[in-house]
C-alpha cells in the first residue's frame, strides 16, 4: 500500500507540472496557438483548440507510464547481496488492474472521439453553413498552372493585381469570405475546363481546400488577425498539390486589413479596371 502511495503522490506531481509546462509553451507562442505558427482564421483556430486539449489529456497519461516503468525500475530492482540465480517466478496476474486499465483506456478513446474530433468536426461543418456567414465577400479563385487569380464580383475586380502587376489577395479581417474556388485556365478559351488539380492552402489559416477541374468547390472562411506576407511568410496563397514544375512557385501575397482599408483597396483596385 505504501508504493501505492508513493507512485500516486509522484503521479499528481508529475502530472501538474507538465501541465504547467504544456500550458507555458502554448501560451507563449503568438496568439497561445502552440505549435502553430500565428494561426488566424475561424476554422484554423478548430485545429488549435484540439490540438491543444490532446497536448493536456495526454500528459498525465504520459507521466503515468513512463513513471510506471522508473519507479518499478528503481522499486524492485536486485541488490548487489541478492543472490537471483535460482529466484522464484516474479510473474503476477492483477485482474483489477488489468480490468481498470481496459476501462480508463475505453473511456478515453470515446472522450477523444466525441471532442475534440466530432465536437470539432460539427464546428468546421457548421463555418460552412451560409447562414452562419453573413453578408461575406465573395471572392473567385482561379487555379491554373501555375498562377492564383482572385476576382471580386461584387466590388467589379476582374484580377487582383498588386503595383508590380502580380496576383495579390486581399481580406478583411473578422468579416466571413466566400471562396469559389475553380481549376481552369481562363486565357484560353479552348481550353476551358483543362487543367490539373490544384490545392488551395493559406498556412497561417490552417486550411488545405483541393480545386478540381470541372468543379465549383465553395470554402467560407473568417481571418481573425490583421496580417500579411511581408510580415509574415505563413500569411501567403501556396499551392498543395503537385502540379507540374512550376508547382514551388504557384504562391501568391495575402494581405489582411481593417474593414476601412479593404474597402480603400477595392475602390482603387476598380478605378484601375
Amino acid at each position: 500500500m505504501g508504493s501505492l502511495v508513493v507512485f500516486g503522490i509522484l503521479w499528481i506531481v508529475g502530472s501538474l507540472l507538465g501541465e504547467w509546462g504544456a500550458t507555458a509553451w502554448i501560451d507563449s507562442a503568438p496568439n497561445g496557438t502552440g505549435p502553430y505558427f500565428g494561426t488566424a482564421s475561424n476554422l484554423g483556430l478548430v485545429g488549435v483548440h484540439a490540438f491543444d486539449f490532446l497536448i493536456w489529456v495526454a500528459v498525465p497519461i504520459f507521466v503515468f507510464v513512463v513513471l510506471m516503468i522508473l519507479f518499478a525500475m528503481f522499486k524492485f530492482r536486485a541488490r548487489r547481496d541478492e543472490n537471483v540465480t535460482n529466484a522464484p517466478s516474479q510473474v503476477r496476474n492483477n485482474k483489477a488492474f488489468v480490468g481498470t486499465w481496459i476501462v480508463i483506456s475505453i473511456l478515453l478513446n470515446l472522450l477523444i472521439w466525441l471532442h475534440p474530433n466530432a465536437s470539432g468536426l460539427e464546428q468546421v461543418f457548421a463555418a460552412q453553413l451560409p447562414a452562419n456567414n453573413p453578408k461575406p465577400v465573395v471572392i473567385d479563385v482561379t487555379a491554373r498552372q501555375w498562377e492564383w487569380i482572385f476576382s471580386y464580383p461584387q466590388y467589379h475586380i476582374t484580377q487582383s493585381l498588386n503595383a508590380s502587376g502580380q496576383d495579390t489577395l486581399y481580406m478583411p479581417v473578422n468579416r466571413p469570405v466566400k471562396f469559389v474556388l475553380r481549376s481552369y485556365d481562363p486565357f484560353h478559351s479552348y481550353a476551358h475546363q483543362v487543367d490539373v488539380i490544384h490545392g488551395f492552402w493559406i498556412p497561417a489559416f490552417g486550411v488545405k481546400y483541393d480545386v478540381i477541374p470541372g468543379e465549383t468547390r465553395i470554402l467560407y472562411l473568417t481571418a481573425t488577425k490583421l496580417m500579411s506576407t511581408e510580415t509574415n511568410p505563413m500569411a501567403r496563397v501556396q499551392c498543395s498539390e503537385v502540379c507540374g514544375p512550376g508547382h514551388p512557385y504557384m504562391e501568391a501575397n495575402l494581405h489582411v486589413v481593417t474593414g476601412s482599408q479593404f474597402a480603400a483597396w477595392a475602390k482603387a483596385q476598380a478605378a484601375r479596371g
